[in-house]
């Protein structure tokens, strides 16, 4: 049973549920998001497993999750790159801020620099593409996931901002 720490409004842990708890209960909690760049620019966007029962097929951060019961945000999102994506190196803080969509979430959102080749988790990840700034506009016609635009306007305030004007959630299609 995954245990995910409960948070208050200030993002302090207050207590720990299970994770059907928290979602059926809809309770604060934190989760992680990585970005993962090449060195050309342009960021990975992995497509969700097929398999995966929230949002399969849809387009996502590099890497993400939530962050267990008694783990720091950064251990999290190392342990999400390691087990999506295989990859291990040192990450960047991007930002930290609350997606809120009927239900609170602190994200924490950090970005890597991509050192190796990419290996999937078959369980999690069903691909994905590299796109620059200035490609986001490519995503519109995609099925994505809430979280992305909000970690890609953090990211490329710009570019993302732009194309997100154009763009309607996959909830709402």
């Amino acid at each position: 049973m995954e245990l995910i720490d409960v948070i208050d409004p200030q993002g302090q842990v207050v207590g720990r549920a299970p994770r059907e708890q928290i979602y059926s209960q809809k309770l604060p909690h934190r989760i992680v998001h990585v970005l993962v760049e090449r060195d050309d620019g342009k960021v990975f966007l992995q497509r969700r497993s097929r398999q995966m029962t929230f949002m399969p097929g849809h387009l996502c951060t590099s890497a993400g999750g939530h962050v267990g019961a008694g783990e720091a945000p950064l251990e999290a999102a190392r342990r999400e790159l390691l087990e999506e994506l295989g990859l291990e190196g040192s990450l960047a803080p991007v930002a930290e801020f609350v997606f809120d969509d009927g239900h609170h979430r602190r994200i924490f959102l950090y970005r890597a620099r991509l050192e190796g080749p990419l290996r999937f988790s078959e369980r999690e990840v069903d691909g994905g593409l590299f796109l620059a700034p200035d490609e986001l506009g490519r995503l519109l016609d995609e099925p994505c996931h809430p979280q992305l635009w909000p970690c890609l306007e953090r990211l490329f305030p710009g570019p993302s901002a732009d194309a997100r004007t154009r763009w309607k959630p996959s909830s709402t299609r």
